[in-house]
């Protein structure tokens, strides 16, 4: 059986020498051998983030959406205490997670919340599934969230991804048997799954 070389990939020795032939200098050859830099990854930051003491979920204070949707008043949501600050990109799916930083979260315009877009659970308490607004250019805003590392000056941690519903929402209270109202679980409301989330404070 006869070997034919494989011409498809050319020795860098070969690639080099054929670029002298040519009168190319070797920095150009090497930088033609050498990959293209990965496109750098802007971030940028979004306040106004608001816990709602009747679903316990985190809503964005947001007049540009549709409406706000608390699945307890069947309403708007309720903000009470600190304001939230968080970190987002509009960089393809995935882009910017890491060891402790989860992508892929989402801001749903039908009920305000923040969820998690990987889900196989997407149930938007206005009901159906949760939706995010894809602009007619650039990217969607892609939230990028802290994980397990405590609690941090300028920080809450106990925040906490429930895989009824998909939603980002405040587990502090389980000391005390209340898990907020998951609009698929009347009863026993949210329930936590995953990672332990701290967001950072703009406001207290």
């Amino acid at each position: 059986m006869r070997h034919e070389p494989d011409t498809r990939r050319l020795p860098r020795r070969s690639l080099l020498a054929g670029a002298a032939v040519l009168g190319l200098s070797a920095a150009t050859a090497e930088a033609a051998l050498s990959p293209a830099p990965a496109a750098a990854e802007n971030r940028y930051s979004l306040n106004g983030w608001r816990f709602c003491v009747n679903c316990f979920g985190l809503f964005l204070v947001d007049y540009t959406v549709e409406r706000s949707y608390c699945p307890r008043t069947r309403g708007a949501h309720q903000a009470m205490g600190w304001i939230f600050q968080l970190t987002y990109n509009v960089s393809d799916p995935g882009i910017g997670e890491g060891s402790k930083v989860q992508s892929n979260w989402r801001h749903c315009y039908r009920c305000a919340g923040l969820y998690w877009a990987l889900t196989d659970a997407p149930r938007c308490p206005a009901g159906g599934a949760h939706a995010y607004i894809r602009p007619s250019s650039g990217g969607p805003r892609q939230f990028l969230l802290t994980h397990d590392v405590g609690e941090p000056a300028g920080t809450q941690h106990q925040w906490r991804y429930c895989f009824k519903c998909s939603v980002l929402f405040y587990n502090g209270y389980a000391y005390r048997n209340e898990y907020g109202l998951c609009p698929y679980d009347f009863v026993w409301g949210h329930t936590a799954a995953g990672f332990d989330f701290a967001l950072p404070v703009s406001a207290y």
